[in-house]
Order: structure tokens, then sequence, then C-alpha cells
């Protein structure tokens, strides 16, 4: 979780690089610095939430925690959003869950065959989505995009590299890599109450691939969430891994830069500074594995 220290270091660090690097634009590292501030207050007093996003998600997670917990009883939670009951019904259908071809079409049937924690993973799924279009981020609508579909990519990627090259859950590799970059989002709802980073886009990206782990983290941690799905969410863009993955860390950030070296126009928006070599058996397997992700993809959009 963020602490003082890291508070202190949002108050301090725009302003001390200015005054120690000649080479930086004091306009540009004061418009930060007056970002950060506020970012700051908000870490102080733990306010980092996304109203959307806990509604949607903490409703089903509240309900699984429950252990006598039954199909029945999830299926009533499910089918109380229909957003998310419409989405948990693709997919059950898609080809990743649905290998056979039977199409179901009833939310307790769908339950069933995605098990409960796939339940959970569609229900961040929706609520990021209605963070993607709120109005909140209508003025970065580019870039909420560009997060959004990088984080179903790395999301299906995550769920496909746990399922062939570990034992971790692949529901919990799919979660996770649906909130890794739950902090862009909420920084980019910040900023557009800054007219002046609106204006000087580059420079509001800058604050938010140094941030948004960090943020991401403090906002999972604020809904009790596992230590391993924090830390994941935390070091995603560190760029460390073993191969094979041995943990959920290890599965989201290679998750994270193959989506990256996948991506068409170079994903800027993912934060990714050390693409997987290009000789990474992580390539050959969602090769192998292409229509699987693809499924998924299309399924949780």
């Amino acid at each position: 979780m963020l602490d003082r220290r890291d508070t202190d270091q949002v108050q301090k660090g725009w302003g001390a690089e200015a005054t120690a690097t000649p080479m930086v634009d004091p306009a540009a590292s004061q418009r930060a610095f007056r970002f950060l501030q506020e970012l700051a207050v908000d870490l102080s007093a733990e306010a980092i939430t996304f109203p959307t996003f806990i509604d949607a998600t903490v409703r089903v997670h509240t309900a699984l925690r429950d252990p006598d917990i039954d199909v029945d009883r999830i299926a009533r939670v499910v089918a109380g959003e229909p957003l998310l009951a419409t989405r948990l019904v693709r997919i059950a259908n898609s080809a990743a869950l649905n290998p056979g071809g039977r199409a179901i079409g009833d939310v307790r049937t769908a339950v069933m065959r995605v098990g409960l924690n796939a339940v959970r993973s569609t229900a961040a799924a929706v609520a990021i989505q209605q963070v993607h279009a709120s109005k909140e981020l209508a003025i970065f609508q580019a870039e909420s995009k560009q997060v959004w579909l990088h984080s179903l990519n790395v999301a299906a990627i995550a769920y496909v590299l746990a399922k062939a090259l570990t034992k971790l859950n692949a529901d919990e590799a799919l979660f996770a890599g649906l909130v890794h970059d739950i902090g862009r989002f909420y920084l980019l709802s910040r900023a557009a109450k800054y007219p002046e980073l609106v204006e000087h886009r580059d420079e509001l990206e800058a604050v938010i691939a140094e941030w948004h782990p960090s943020i991401g983290q403090a906002i999972l941690q604020g809904l009790d969430l596992s230590e391993s799905l924090t830390d994941a969410v935390a070091e995603h863009e560190l760029g460390n891994y073993r191969f094979p993955p041995k943990n959920l860390t290890d599965v989201v950030t290679l998750a994270n830069l193959a989506a990256c070296a996948r991506s068409a126009d170079g994903d800027p928006a993912s934060g990714c500074a050390a693409p997987l070599p290009a000789d990474s058996p992580v390539f050959q397997l969602l090769t192998d594995a292409a229509n699987e992700v693809q499924s998924l993809v299309e399924a949780l959009r």
C-alpha cells in the first residue's frame, strides 16, 4: 500500500527534479507538480476510489467470500446486473470455455460453466468498461480506449499463460490482467480537471507512466483483494519476470510485455519500455492459442 513515504515522494518529486535538473521545463514541472499535490492529498486521506468500479465489482466479490455460496445465489446476484449477466453468458459461449460449441443462454448455466472466479473477472470487465465510457474520461476518449483494449489483451494472454505454464488459477490471472492498469484510468479521470495537462498530454503520460502501478495497487488494496494480486499490479511495469512464470506477477508482467509486442501501433499507452525478445517462447504459445486469446477478448468487450 502507498505509505507516507510515497505521499512525500509525490509532493516533492517533480519540484525537486525541476530544481536539480536544468533540462526539465519549469512550466511543465509546475503543471505536473500541481496535479501531483492534489493526488498526494488523496493518498494521505486514502480517498482513492472508483464508485462505478466498486459498485459493479464489490457486490460479486462480497457474495463470493461467503463459504456457503451456491450457484443459485450467485446467479441471482449476477442477474441483478444486466450488463454483467449478458457478458457472462457471452464468455460462457466463447471458444476458450466452450470448445464443444454447445451454446447456452441462461445465467445459472453460465455460472456453472465458467466457475465462480470467472464471475468475478467478468464483473471487473463490465465495471472497467463503464469507467472507460464515463463522462469523466470523455476528454481522454482515445487514451482511455487504448488502455481498455490493452487491458483486455493482457487479461486474455494472462489467462492463456497461466493455464498453459503454471498451476495458478487462470481466472485469477484473467482478473489481474483486467485490472492491472486501473491506476491509468484513475489518473486520467483526475487529470480531466486540469486544462493545462489536457493541453500537454505528453507531460500527463509521463506522470501516468510513473505513478499508475502504485495508484492501481492502492485502489485494489482498498477493495481488500489478495496480496499476490496487488503485488502484480504494483510491479507489472518493472519488466522483471521468470520463465516459466512462477507467480502472478510473472504472468501479468509477461502478458503486459506480450500485449505491447503484439500491438499494431506499439501500444504507447501501456507504458512498455522493455519488450519481450523476438525469440521468446511466449510468442509461439500465443500463436498456437490465438483463437482462444481472441475469443476471450471479444467475449470480454
